[in-house]
């Protein structure tokens, strides 16, 4: 974890704290992170408004895991006030005065050998399938040279199998679009449009789902929509809307 005294010049803020193990040649690998919403430093049940320029203590949790540092690497803190896509930013840009910092990490000698012994897993007869669509992933990161807009594109294609047992075929694939211009909070968009398949012989059926989310200053704006197929025919659709406050977030 990471206990901070710091001021923000915004009545909201954020904070991103990540370990990085530097590695000799200046390669920088995370090892973990942690996010806190600044107004919750107190309590997550009843946030407060931070008041620019005072000088207040956090503390940011990082998840935990084992992580060995080989000799000759160093450890490196970083902070920032956003971690986009992973979190949704400030109304506001936001700056962060830091006034202390003090990083506490449990500390475990190296075993000499094993320490625990396990018996041999137990499990059952694994899934028999047939693959006929691999899983496939794709990231690409555009920038809008005129705009100055960045788009991350995701597509998570997680195959199509057979079931061997009695023939059903289950496939999916998700696909995610998340934008933003580096100097407007308020440009952050985000999509998401998953389709999901059953088949077994001459019979189908599917759904396509799509979810987008915007926001102003005051309110999250969000957007989905679902329609299902039997074959090819469209036998169900909906659409959702909802604006959420943003409370302090």
């Amino acid at each position: 974890e990471l206990e901070v005294r710091l001021a923000s010049d915004r009545p909201q803020a954020n904070i991103a704290v990540r370990l990085c193990d530097v590695h000799p040649d200046g390669a920088s690998e995370l090892i973990s992170y942690g996010v806190l919403n600044l107004t919750h430093r107190d309590s997550h049940e009843f946030p407060q408004a931070l008041t620019p320029g005072e000088t207040v203590s956090a503390r940011v949790v990082l998840d935990q895991c084992a992580y060995r540092v080989p000799a000759g690497h160093k450890l490196r803190v970083a902070v920032s006030t956003a971690y986009w896509p992973m979190i949704w930013p400030s109304p506001e840009p936001v700056r962060l005065d830091l006034a202390q910092a003090t990083l506490r990490l449990p500390l475990r000698p190296l075993a000499k050998g094993d320490e625990v012994s396990f018996a041999g897993p137990e499990g059952a007869t694994p899934w028999a399938t047939e693959t006929i669509r691999p899983a496939s992933s794709e990231r690409h990161v555009d920038r809008d040279e005129k705009t100055g807009l960045v788009t991350l594109s995701i597509t998570d294609d997680f195959g199509e199998v057979r079931d061997l047992d009695h023939g059903l075929v289950n496939g999916s694939i998700v696909r995610e679009t998340w934008a933003i211009h580096p100097d407007d909070p308020l440009s952050a968009t985000g999509a998401t449009h998953w389709t999901q398949t059953l088949s077994r012989d001459e019979w189908s059926v599917r759904t396509e789902t799509f979810a987008d989310m915007r926001s102003d200053a005051w309110n999250f704006i969000v957007s989905a929509r679902i329609e299902a197929y039997e074959g090819e025919k469209l036998v169900f659709e909906r659409d959702f809307e909802q604006t959420i406050l943003r409370s302090l977030v």
